[in-house]
C-alpha cells in the first residue's frame, strides 16, 4: 500500500501539470493571435505618425520656399514666386505623367 506522502504529492503534481499545460496553451494562443495584431497595430500607428510628420515638414518647406523666393529672389513680388513654383510643379507633374504605366 502507498504511503500517505505519495497521496499528498500526487494531487500536487497533477495540479502543477494541469496549470503548466493551461499556461502553455494560453501562451501559444497569445503568441499566435495577439502577437501579430500588436505588430500590425504598431506599424499602423508609426505609419500614421510618419505621415503626419511628413505632411507638416512638406508644408513648412513650401512656406519657406515661397518666403525665400518672395523676399530674396523676386523683391516682394509674390505673383512671380507663385508663377515660378507653379511652373516647377507643372513640369514635374508632366514628367511624372509621361512616366506612368499604361493600363
Amino acid at each position: 500500500m502507498a504511503s500517505p506522502d505519495e497521496f499528498t504529492k500526487q494531487p500536487e503534481a497533477w495540479s502543477t501539470r494541469t496549470a503548466d499545460t493551461i499556461e502553455t496553451v494560453v501562451d501559444t494562443l497569445r503568441e499566435k493571435t495577439v502577437g501579430p495584431l500588436v505588430k500590425l497595430t504598431r506599424a499602423v500607428v508609426y505609419g500614421v505618425l510618419a505621415l503626419v510628420a511628413l505632411v507638416v515638414v512638406g508644408i513648412m518647406v513650401s512656406i519657406a520656399a515661397v518666403r525665400i523666393l518672395d523676399v530674396y529672389a523676386f523683391g516682394n513680388r509674390v505673383w512671380i514666386t507663385y508663377f515660378f513654383i507653379g511652373g516647377i510643379m507643372t513640369v514635374l507633374g508632366l514628367f511624372l505623367w509621361m512616366k506612368r504605366t499604361k493600363r
